[in-house]
């Protein structure tokens, strides 16, 4: 290891053989008796360190230092001054002229070792420091350079605005050329910020609200918003930026990149108004694909529809028997795009426990008796479709458990298989039970619950979207196979059909008017009324509508009465309405 080299000036060859027999054995030492030769022999070599006695002749020490700290190659060098004065003004004023410390004769050699030792070590420090600060500054540039490189080749517009209760555009970069049309110097050289020299005047109403509301609360921003190229085209711009705060949290500016969206805006903006018509299409209309009415509640429904379509989530539909789950999972399965992928329904109501596993996840060739090959579960048949889960409230715990690992991507081991499956399906359930009650009466599990109650729809009881039963009349007439020549209802069945309560719902509706077309009459199918024909009630023509409705009404509770030895809840059940209004009417009509 090369030892350090020290230089002594000094004009008294006493000092130099003290000073020099002092350090010889821990350094290299180089010996000038004046100022002159000091500087001859720096011209070769630089020493590490600098022993400079103050009075000698020609160039004092003083001036001998002054030019050492004067020149770029000698600046560095530490320089200890040698003197045998101690007076303040002269170590002031050797500190002034750049000495690093002063040794007073007579020597003590434990001493100049040690100031030496000192000074060479922080020599070697600060060389250590310089060094590492020209690898980072070396680093920096090239960070530096490869950020320009980059902010350069952004297929956008990067800026830094600076806020000082007005804003300049400090840097804009080459991207915007491509973006805007404008160069760089557009923006720089103005004192307006970029959304009053590009943004489209529809816009620029609304932007410095929501610019603001972001900035006052330190927050990133985005905008998407059009503007005005160069040449008077429009563009859409997506502009993710952030404010910049000084230490006090006021804001100094801004920065942000604006990146051209205009192709998949306008794809976004035709597909949303592709909904839209859609949408108000469908509601429009008194049938959305097989389901037939046009009543404000099933408009709601059309419109769950329609979300639950563009979307993979899980859907529930909830509803009386009879209302038509099946019809409007199958027209979330047709518009959505999984339309041209299996559609599987499955009654989980009707499958005995013990066969479950099999039904739903298959089994392997000779996992049980009587498995002879290989059968594939309904999860497998709607893998890449819809699986529909009718009467949902009827799984099991241990199933639930088992569908839920399904439903959260875990997969499923058929009965008797050793391999995972895990496949792509939309699951949506249907079911007429209270499933927060099963819910709270341990029967359902809560996660599973929430796993499949994602887009609720609930359809309408019959009785609730009276208006809608002529046109589901019409439908089924239109849909019965050969009613040529039948027999057609009266307006005084029909409206004596608006008023029955349905307890079926739309699946009785469709099977009494199946009857009507085949036997010529109706028969409410009421275990309480099997044989009652629906006809107008006698005198009808001859009273106001109300009048006979409410003669009809008081003949068919009074008739159900006598089915029903008088059991007034029985009765109530079987009409489809509450206690307290079946003996509101009772009162009424005087069946008390």
């Amino acid at each position: 290891m090369n030892r350090h080299l020290i230089m002594i000036v000094d004009d008294s060859p006493t000092n130099i053989d003290i000073l020099a027999s002092t350090l010889k054995d821990h350094y290299r030492i180089t010996i000038a008796k004046n100022g002159e030769t000091a500087f001859n022999r720096l011209e070769k070599q630089l020493p590490d360190l600098i022993l400079l006695d103050i009075v000698m002749p020609g160039m004092d020490g003083f001036s001998v230092c002054k030019q050492l700290k004067a020149d770029a190659r000698t600046c560095d060098i530490p320089v200890i001054f040698i003197t045998a004065m101690e007076e303040a003004d002269q170590k002031t004023r050797g500190f002034d002229l750049g000495a690093v410390d002063y040794i007073v004769r007579p020597f003590h050699a434990s001493e100049v070792l040690a100031r030496v030792k000192t000074h060479l070590a922080l020599q070697d420090l600060n060389k250590a420091l310089a060094q590492k600060n020209r690898v980072i500054h070396r680093a920096l540039a090239e960070k530096s350079r490869q950020l320009d490189a980059l902010i350069s080749n952004l297929p956008g517009m990067v800026y830094h605005t600076r806020y000082d209760g007005a804003w300049h555009m400090e840097f804009v970069s080459e991207g915007c050329a491509d973006l805007t049309g404008f160069d760089p110097d557009h923006f720089q050289d103005s004192r307006r910020d970029h959304y009053a020299l590009l943004a489209d005047p529809r816009d620029i109403t609304w932007i410095p609200g929501a610019l603001k509301e972001a900035l006052d609360s330190h927050q990133p921003f985005e905008l998407v918003y059009r503007i005005r190229t160069a040449d008077g085209s429009e563009k859409w711009v997506l502009e993710l930026g952030m404010g910049v705060y000084d230490s006090h949290g006021d804001l100094a500016g801004v920065e942000g990149v604006l990146s051209d969206i205009t192709d998949k805006q306008r794809r976004a903006l035709a597909l949303e108004n592709e909904n839209r018509h859609l949408k108000s299409g469908m509601m429009a209309r008194d049938q959305f694909g097989d389901i037939v009415g046009g009543s404000p509640p099933m408009q709601q429904v059309y419109d769950r529809i329609i979300k639950a379509a563009a979307c993979d989530d899980s859907a529930i539909i909830y509803g009386p028997s009879g209302t038509g789950k099946e019809l409007v999972a199958r027209a979330i399965h047709k518009n959505s795009r999984r339309s041209t992928a299996p559609f599987v329904p499955i009654n989980c109501g009707a499958i005995p426990e013990s066969l479950i596993e099999s039904e739903f996840f298959g089994h392997a060739k000779g996992a049980f008796s009587g498995a002879n090959t290989d059968k594939q579960g309904v999860l497998d048949m709607a893998d890449g479709g819809t699986l529909f889960l009718d009467e949902l409230g009827e799984i099991s715990m241990a199933m639930q458990i088992k569908l839920l690992r399904v439903m959260d991507g875990n997969g499923y081991i058929p009965v008797g298989g050793t391999t995972i499956k895990k496949p792509d399906i939309r699951f949506i359930s249907a079911t007429n039970r209270d499933l927060q009650q099963r819910v709270r009466t341990k029967k359902m599990r809560e996660d599973f619950f929430f796993r499949v109650h994602i887009i609720p729809i609930t359809l309408p009881a019959l009785k609730d979207r009276r208006e809608d039963i002529p046109l589901l009349i019409e439908h089924f007439l239109n849909s019965y196979p050969d009613n040529a020549g039948r027999q057609a209802l009266t307006k005084e069945m029909i409206q004596t059909m608006k008023e029955y309560a349905w307890p079926g719902n739309v699946r009785q509706l469709q099977n009494m008017i199946y009857q009507f077309l085949v036997l010529g009459k109706m028969d409410f199918l009421d275990p309480a009324t099997l044989d009652h024909n629906v006809k107008a009630p006698k005198n009808t023509a001859l009273l106001p509508l109300k009048s006979a409705v409410e003669e009809f009404e008081k003949e068919y509770i009074q008739r159900a009465l006598a089915r029903n030895s008088q059991k007034k809840a029985a009765v109530a059940d079987l009409l489809g309405m509450d206690r307290k209004t079946l003996f509101r009417k009772m009162k009424r009509y005087g069946l008390e």
